[in-house]
């Protein structure tokens, strides 16, 4: 009799882990949510989120327009090269210095390496913004969430 109700408390705690476990998967699945587009923060924070749900269409959105700007086709090519790089990304957006039409945006970003032994690099990034008909387009970003040929004209020699 004593045993069965052991038996029945170990199954019964076991149980309860299993649901706050799942309680906490749904919980922080949906925390990650697109916020409006009013500031360059923003814009940056749902250009990150959209590339990591793979969302290719939405993030195109917010590139600036010029003639620098890949085609979609582009975009999504490099994108779906580095989707391992963008994965292995954490990305913490800090200070925003504005002037009139553009902005910057500071990225504390940490990289992990896999391997045998798990190495983890940390830097300072910056996104680069323009405001176009009062909305803000990033013209720049770090790699990997970014391709280095993007917005990119060559040197031009002096006549």
């Amino acid at each position: 009799m004593k045993n069965d109700r052991f038996l029945n408390g170990i199954v019964s705690g076991i149980g309860i882990l299993i649901l706050i476990a799942l309680v906490l998967f749904f919980i922080r699945q949906q925390q990650a949510e697109y916020r409006p587009n009013d500031t360059p923060n923003d814009v940056v924070h749902n250009y990150i989120l959209a590339l990591l749900k793979q969302d290719y269409e939405h993030a195109y959105a917010f590139l600036a327009d010029n003639e620098e700007k890949p085609s979609l086709a582009q975009f999504q090519q490099e994108l779906r090269r580095s989707v391992n790089e963008i994965n292995r990304v954490s990305v913490t957006i800090g200070d925003v210095f504005l002037t009139d039409e553009t902005a910057s945006v500071t990225l504390s970003m940490s990289q992990s390496y896999g391997g045998p032994i798990t190495r983890t690099s940390w830097y300072t990034e910056t996104a680069q913004l323009v405001r176009q008909n009062n909305t803000w387009k990033i013209i720049s970003m770090p790699y990997p969430l970014w391709s280095w040929n993007w917005y990119y004209s060559e040197a031009k020699p002096l006549p």
